[in-house]
């Protein structure tokens, strides 16, 4: 045997103790900060969306806001002579279109100061429009001699939607 190679002691490992306690260490601070965070609140389920106030509405009480959103933002720009004809889509022929609980179209008859105020008048309520059923709101303008149609489609419901099922 060559001088040397016969027997040569092992070299000392690697002692993975502290390495193990160092990455555990750090998994529990990660944790404790994000506690606080964002991420905190969706472990906890503290980020649930709050609640939809048009949801809840019934389609008269929609239409009831509707109606007061409506008359406050045509009083608001100044608007004119201003009248609402509620009517229902369906051909049915009740006199009063407000009153039913189905899809009805709402004509407003106004004199605006400007026709570019129409935005102002009609812009807040849409969200309103598919909650009451009006799926067509038709606004005449005799000072410009304009009319604009403003069109929702309603939406397309689940069968789980209507049985309340989640």
């Amino acid at each position: 045997m060559p001088y040397g190679t016969a027997f040569k002691p092992q070299e000392p490992g690697v002692n993975w103790t502290p390495f193990v306690l160092v990455f555990i260490g750090l998994m529990i601070a990660l944790v404790v900060t994000m506690q606080g965070g964002w991420i905190g609140q969706v472990m906890r389920g503290e980020n649930k969306m709050p609640d939809d106030p048009i949801a809840k509405m019934s389609t008269m009480d929609a239409r009831a806001v509707l109606e007061s959103e409506l008359n406050k933002n045509l009083t608001a720009v100044g608007a004119t002579k201003s009248t609402m004809t509620w009517k229902p889509t369906a051909g049915t022929a009740d006199a009063d279109g407000r009153a039913l609980d189905g899809p009805v179209e709402l004509t407003i008859n106004t004199k605006l100061p400007d026709k570019e105020l129409r935005k102002q008048v009609v812009d807040p309520i849409k969200p309103y429009m598919e909650k009451a059923k009006v799926f067509s709101l038709v606004m005449n303008d005799s000072a410009s001699h304009a009319n604009w149609t403003y069109n929702v489609q309603p939406a397309t419901s689940s069968p789980d939607s209507e049985t309340g099922a989640q």
